[in-house]
């Protein structure tokens, strides 16, 4: 237990810096908390640009945290070596494991913050600023609605609703494709008063035509998610997304800076618990057998140079580490989203409405971008091995595998790989709307 609770401190140190300094809210009333609301047009601890900082340091953190690095050891591309993450690995997963991150994703620079910048901006007539902090929100709860599955969120962040309801998961991505399309219009508009981020924009530098394109990748990320409930006319939608999504250039990365507090992440983890998490035989196996020159962008050789990964549960060995030059450095910023990303939501797509031509151009396309050579046909199963491959430690590589179960991974000791976070026990004892976490909102697919 003493081992996990300093982690979570370190992870969230990273936005404690910029968000502390506006506020704080107690464990069970993060949800619906109004400190941050007395007055949005005229905030009396903190301006916009302060705001919007906190909030992408967050965002940033809540992207490649504990829950992104038990993803990687989930999808194999990592492997865990010690408690905590040799204990994830084998599916041995706490019920308050993951509490930090959840409490974040609402907390002061979550959806808490986010309200407050909104009506900030739209009080100062700043249609694009509310327009860039409506994509933040898209990505965040998005992102919390991928993990959890119905989640807090029409009610969350309001003191009218004590116990915030739980929305169903395709009713947050419904409600998060509005808000996108309701950004992409607010950005489009022009006028005196239509500054945007400038100055804090931690991931863009301040340049306002990069965020219709994000807005536009996040649309094509959501329709891709209700593809398989709701059919073919979600790869229609998210191929109209993508052709105006991310171009070269224009991926939205973590704000990291080679600092202690803004450093990145995984940083942090091997600086505190060096050689914890090791590559995974997955990953390894996949980079080698392709020929693959990210191999050695993404991890080390070992101590007989040679690239070794371990299997789930599998300690001891003279594993590879994770890239020490690059990934893991102190201001190493981790690509979110990107456009690979966007180039292979378009090859997946276009491959399942039966417009192979296309989705072998939107591969390649990709391929080429990373430095590798293309491939002579586009099949389903060598467009998500390229994605898992080109999203190494982002999240979304989840998100893909349960929707597809490409590449085929084998569990660890026949069990059954997370589908699903369980609901955290503080939050389940706070809010009587949150039902106990059992197995089949763990286990399951939404």
């Amino acid at each position: 237990m003493t081992l996990r609770l300093q982690s979570r401190a370190r992870w969230i140190a990273i936005a404690a810096v910029v968000v502390g300094s506006i506020g704080s809210v107690g464990c069970s009333d993060f949800l619906t908390s109004t400190k941050y609301r007395n007055d949005p047009s005229h905030p009396k601890t903190a301006t916009a640009d302060n705001l919007f900082l906190g909030i992408q340091i967050n965002v940033a953190a809540r992207m490649t945290d504990a829950i992104a690095q038990s993803i990687c050891i989930w999808m194999q591309q990592c492997a865990g070596q010690q408690t905590p993450y040799l204990d994830w690995g084998e599916y041995s997963i706490g019920t308050d494991d993951y509490y930090g991150p959840w409490a974040d994703f609402y907390g002061g620079g979550g959806l808490l913050g986010l309200h407050t910048l909104e009506q900030t901006t739209l009080a100062l007539g700043d249609s694009l600023y509310t327009g860039q902090a409506y994509v933040l929100e898209a990505l965040l709860v998005g992102t919390l609605a991928d993990i959890w599955g119905d989640v807090p969120y029409s009610q969350a962040a309001n003191s009218k609703f004590p116990h915030p309801m739980l929305d169903p998961q395709q009713q947050v991505y419904d409600s998060i494709l509005t808000k996108l399309n309701t950004a992409i219009t607010f950005m489009s508009a022009s006028g005196p008063t239509n500054t945007g981020a400038l100055s804090n924009d931690a991931s863009y530098g301040g340049d306002p035509t990069l965020w219709i394109p994000l807005a536009n990748t996040l649309r094509a990320r959501y329709f891709m998610h209700l593809a398989a409930k709701l059919g073919p006319s979600m790869y229609d939608s998210a191929i109209a997304a993508a052709t105006n999504g991310i171009q070269q250039g224009g991926d939205f990365i973590s704000g990291n800076l080679a600092t202690a507090n803004q450093a990145n992440l995984w940083y942090q983890m091997e600086t505190v618990y060096t050689q914890f998490i090791v590559a995974g035989s997955a990953m390894i196996d996949t980079l080698q057998n392709a020929s693959d020159p990210r191999l050695a962008v993404y991890f080390d050789a070992n101590d007989a140079a040679q690239f070794v990964g371990a299997d789930p549960g599998q300690t001891g060995g003279d594993y590879s580490q994770l890239d020490t030059v690059v990934r893991i450095k102190q201001g190493f910023q981790q690509p979110i989203v990107t456009f690979a990303e966007n180039q292979l939501i378009l090859a997946e797509a276009n491959f399942q409405t039966g417009h192979t031509p296309l989705a072998l151009t939107a591969l390649n396309t990709e391929r080429a971008s990373q430095g590798v050579a293309p491939v002579g046909v586009a099949t389903l199963h060598n467009i998500m091995v390229e994605k898992y491959t080109a999203l190494f430690q982002n999240i979304e590589v989840w998100s893909d595998w349960r929707r597809t179960n490409i590449p085929a991974l084998t569990p660890f000791n026949g069990g059954v790989i997370p589908r699903r976070i369980v609901y955290q026990d503080e939050e389940v004892a706070a809010n009587p709307s949150i039902p106990g976490p059992g197995p089949q909102r763990n286990w399951n697919d939404p």
